[in-house]
């Protein structure tokens, strides 16, 4: 499955950390998106090996902007995290801040 605008919105966002990541996301794909009731994990895998390098100076890690996404559905918005393991982009977690979330994403969503 192709990453959705949140997703990729994410990922752009956390080149301010890691430049590099934007060289990685033409080539991810969402292999399962799992609803936990209050979060959601985006499993990604890439479509063909990527020779550039992530250049986090860690094999195994997370990174977040520590933004909040506000969307319409949750008073308190989202957080989210990407989790990195052997210099590949992992999985995307979403998680809300003690509501109830059906995983629904509107098109309308802001970072603040």
């Amino acid at each position: 499955m192709e990453l959705n605008k949140l997703e990729i919105s994410i990922l752009k966002r956390l080149t301010v950390l890691c430049p590099n990541i934007v060289f990685h996301i033409p080539y991810l794909e969402v292999v399962n998106r799992d609803i936990t009731g209050v979060g959601m994990f985006v499993y990604l895998e890439y479509s063909k090996r990527i020779e550039k390098s992530l250049n986090l100076g860690k094999k195994n890690t997370s990174i977040s902007t520590n933004e909040i996404i506000q969307i319409k559905d949750l008073k308190y918005g989202l957080c989210y995290e990407v989790s990195i393991s052997d210099d590949k982009i992992k999985y995307i977690e979403l998680v809300t801040n003690g509501e109830d979330w059906t995983g629904n994403i509107p098109d309308n969503f802001s970072f603040k």
